[in-house]
């Protein structure tokens, strides 16, 4: 029985050691040329075996390895010099990643075979600086091997780290001194759109730094590449295909100085999904309003019956700001399938952020030969409490057909969008009146982006990249709304409503504002590489179509009294629009009614048709020339 017991420890033992043994991790990487190009076909071998690997079209490769042990790897590709890699190894827990830069092969007229020895991790180290140094134009270079390394979370903490470059509110970029609008962002080859509505620029937060396998910041044109910037062009290439399955998730919490544990303000009549940054239609206007050419054949005491319905307190509430907290989860997997490699990456990220901001608004009159103040013409000051939400996905699928082809689709969303309540208080010294106010906004962002690439290896010397995109900003702001009450400067008399008895703005008023954009990009670019010179010379032809709709509307309404009513003004602000105060739009109740105009509405579109013919040419080992135009 006992010696039963012994073969049965022994023969799990021996299976456990066996599966240990067994046991292989991933090492992926990419070989790249001088000229920053990825290289197909290299064979990579290891050392005294006839294990090893071939890379793809795209240049990247993937060996499996036993952890624990040192590997050599000889590398080799027609027409480049060998390479020999020591010390490599792999890891258990972590990425193993592996790049390579091979050089040119030059021919001399003798049988002479030159092989380079370094260490893996000498290797990875000079394959980024060879990047950056044979890169065809002035660029910084950040590498997946230095985001890892780092304890960034997003694009925008990872560019913030850039020489040259820094960060405004965390995700819109400033290159060499210029602002966010004087540069452009593309991700893995196409342009892509401003995620503000109302500014040119892009937030970077939007993706996961665990999915980034490169960000190049360009510093001079190409003719390769779009030419609407003055700053930089920011590419930021993720990951396709991961080298193995990953899940992390990260939360965080933050302290605020301004408002965390202090007086803070906010809309007391909001939706119950304000904390995903979307309005559920609280704020939407009532069912019984249709269209504007309907509401205008209304009469007055019909147009006034739609206001009555809609939210009735004007009042903020008052509480102290909670702590800024944020979430971020990525993941990503590889599989089979049809006997391909499927594989794909995935992010989520939530963040959400209370503020303060202390705004002097302030008219003067100057007079110019004497440099002085003539008369100042009001001064407000102006309290402005934000809560800003960030929610947003990323998912990407590569499908690696065979080694010389590949197609993936890659989709963001993300939904941006500050809530503020404004507190106003100063003098119109125009009137020589106090004014105190209240004004509401809620700005919901939404970006929405698709793209699918393809990348064909046709032959050795002949490579064709294909796109399309299409692009979603819509920048909907429901229910703006502004209230005023005045009284007489430096006075005991009590705050009265300030509103007019025809349509206006300034107070009581409801402002309703959608901007979409829709953008549909197509396009692609053929390189051919060919010997001259004994030298790798490459020409390059592309195209891109784009096309842009804009549709701006924008729906004004006020509330105003026909007739002076000195009693109903001298209401707060939580009672003064309450369903019993209005009238029949022409007694001396609140009336309400839309303020006419033709700016309030337009369409425009853009089509672009953009091509180039680019020649790539190394004269000599130190010579190295880009020519090439653009239509």
């Amino acid at each position: 029985m006992l010696a039963g017991k012994k073969t049965i420890l022994l023969l799990l033992s021996t299976v456990f050691f066996i599966a240990a043994q067994a046991q292989t991790l991933k090492l992926t990487g990419k070989v790249l040329n001088e000229k920053n190009e990825p290289v197909s076909g290299v064979s990579i071998k290891i050392t005294g075996t006839n294990t090893g690997t071939n890379t793809g079209n795209d240049g990247s490769f993937t060996l499996n390895l036993s952890p624990g042990k040192k590997y050599q790897l000889e590398i080799s590709a027609v027409g480049y010099e060998k390479k020999t890699i020591e010390e490599v190894e792999v890891i258990a827990g972590q990425t193993n990643e592996l790049n390579l830069t091979l050089k040119t092969l030059v021919k001399t007229g003798d049988n002479v075979t030159i092989t380079a020895k370094t260490s893996a991790r000498k290797e990875t180290a000079a394959s980024l600086i060879s990047f950056q140094r044979n890169t065809n134009t002035v660029a910084s270079v950040i590498s997946a091997e230095s985001i890892r390394r780092s304890p960034d979370k997003n694009t925008g903490e990872v560019l913030k780290r850039t020489p040259g470059a820094s960060l405004q509110e965390g995700r819109f970029i400033v290159v060499r001194g210029l602002a966010d609008r004087y540069n452009q962002a593309m991700l893995n080859g196409i342009l892509l759109t401003s995620t503000e509505p109302d500014r040119k620029t892009f937030s970077f937060d939007l993706i996961p730094s665990s999915m980034i396998d490169n960000i190049v910041i360009n510093k001079a044109f190409v003719p390769e590449y779009p030419g609407e910037w003055a700053g930089g062009l920011i590419q930021v290439n993720t990951k396709e295909i991961p080298s193995k399955n990953f899940l992390n998730v990260q939360f965080g919490l933050g302290y605020n100085t301004q408002t965390t544990g202090k007086k803070f303000y906010e809309d007391g009549q909001g939706g119950g999904l304000d904390w995903l940054g979307t309005d559920d239609g609280t704020r939407a206007l009532p069912k019984d309003y249709t269209r504007k050419a309907e509401f205008d054949q209304l009469s007055a005491a019909e147009k006034t019956a739609i206001g009555k319905q809609m939210r009735s307190n004007w009042l903020p509430d008052q509480d102290k700001a909670s702590l800024n907290y944020s979430f971020q989860a990525n993941g990503g997997f590889t599989t089979k399938f049809l006997k391909k490699s499927l594989g794909g990456n995935f992010g989520i990220m939530y963040n959400r952020t209370n503020r303060m901001q202390k705004l002097l608004n302030r008219v003067s009159i100057i007079d110019d030969q004497a440099n002085q103040v003539n008369s100042i013409v009001y001064n407000y000051q102006d309290n402005k409490y934000i809560q800003d939400v960030n929610a947003g996905a990323i998912a990407t699928l590569g499908l690696q057909l065979n080694s010389m082809n590949r197609i993936s689709l890659k989709s963001i969303i993300n939904v941006n969008t500050p809530n503020s309540v404004t507190q106003r208080d100063g003098i119109d010294y125009t009137r020589d009146e106090q004014l105190q106010g209240t004004e509401f906004t809620f700005k919901q962002n939404t970006f929405f982006t698709s793209q699918i690439n393809g990348d064909h290896s046709i032959s050795k010397d002949i490579k064709l990249k294909w796109y399309g995109a299409f692009n979603i900003l819509d920048g909907y702001i429901p229910d703006q709304r502004r209230i005023l009450y005045s009284k007489a400067a430096n006075s005991n008399s009590p705050y009265t409503l300030l509103i007019s008895n025809t349509l206006s703005q300034q107070s009581g008023s409801r402002i309703y504002q959608n901007l979409s954009d829709y953008i549909y990009t197509g396009g692609g670019d053929l390189g051919y590489t060919f010997n001259w010179l004994k030298q790798k010379q490459t020409i390059k032809a592309g195209y891109m179509f784009q096309v842009k709709d804009r549709l701006y509307d924008a729906q004004l309404f006020a509330n105003y009294l026909t007739r002076d009513n000195p009693s109903l003004r001298l209401l707060t602000a939580d009672k003064v629009f309450r369903p019993e105060n209005f009238g029949n739009g022409t007694d001396n109740l609140v009336a309400f009614d839309a303020i006419k105009g033709n700016s309030f509405r337009y369409l425009a579109n853009t089509i672009l048709n953009a091509g180039f013919l680019q020649f790539d040419n190394q004269f000599t080992p130190q010579l190295w020339g880009i020519k090439g135009r653009k239509f």
